[in-house]
């Protein structure tokens, strides 16, 4: 019995010894940010976030990610103040071919049908020669099915895109390109719809200048045209559903690690009320 509880002792430090070896020490990285919003319906307020992102290299293939996220709500009164785990995934790299399996953020196309966190399933992405393709299957935060299928490419000077999301019972189509028109102006459009509501919608941006480093300003003007029903939850804002108008926002690196960013929305909804907003971000990176 004691050479049997010696053995198992000994495997015990040997594995511990191995994993120590072969696993990389865990990298650390994160950002805040602190977000004043004026909006026609809710009037103005405050915001405040914070994520923290570790990440360690298990071996040259596999790797671990979690990232712990903590919202402040600092509206008078307010009691929305939460910690979570937004992502939490084990991954697989491999030449061209990349997996995450767990809880993941999302991002397709220009990020009109989905660029949301808290997903839980397995996403797949490889390279071919000229493409990328792209897939997930799983659960959105509210537990409902999740699955799409996302293509790029490039066209010339023109890369283009489209998508195909199946969200609950609503089947998904999204189509977008980019190209620059000048050296330092850019052009982005995205096309989608919901084919199960037949509701459809777009978002054409004209965006000039960088925003790299220290000193760098870049200023953008778009206009989107959206059907209620058009795009799911968790497009890049839900500020964008059942509406129409311009944006014009300016983003000013304030440091090479913080960034100021401001937009008026000047919408309206598919009725004709007024659907307006001013957003001012702060944020940083560490």
């Amino acid at each position: 019995m004691k050479k049997k509880l010696i053995a198992a002792a000994v495997m015990a430090a040997l594995t511990v010894s191995t994993v120590s070896v072969l696993a990389a020490a865990p990298t650390f990285a994160g950002d805040a940010n602190i977000e004043y919003r004026n909006q026609d319906g809710s009037g103005d307020y405050l915001t405040n976030r914070i994520r923290l992102n570790v990440e360690s290299q298990i071996d040259d293939n596999f790797y671990i990610h979690g990232r712990v996220r903590m919202d402040n709500d600092l509206r008078d009164g307010s009691a929305d103040n939460k910690t979570t785990f937004d992502q939490a995934y084990i991954g697989a790299k491999a030449g061209q071919f990349d997996a995450k399996v767990g809880k993941q953020s999302l991002f397709i196309g220009k990020g009109l049908l989905m660029d949301d966190d808290k997903f839980t399933g397995a996403q797949v992405g490889i390279a071919l020669d000229g493409a990328m393709l792209n897939g997930f299957y799983g659960k959105d935060p509210v537990d409902a099915k999740t699955r799409f299928a996302d293509v790029s490419s490039a066209l010339g000077n023109v890369n283009v895109g489209a998508t195909f999301l199946k969200e609950s019972e609503n089947n998904y189509y999204a189509l977008n390109a980019d190209t620059k028109l000048t050296d330092n102006v850019v052009l982005n459009v995205e096309y989608a719809k919901n084919d199960t509501l037949n509701s459809d919608g777009y978002l054409a941006e004209v965006a000039v200048g960088e925003a790299a480093k220290k000193g760098d300003f870049k200023y953008a003007v778009s206009y989107r045209d959206i059907d209620a029903g058009a795009i799911p939850d968790f497009t890049t804002d839900g500020w964008y559903k059942d509406s129409k108008g311009f944006r014009v926002k300016g983003i000013y690196k304030v440091s090479d690690a913080a960034t100021l960013t401001a937009y008026q929305d000047l919408g309206e909804k598919q009725n004709g009320d007024d659907h307006k907003r001013t957003n001012v971000e702060f944020a940083v990176n560490f």
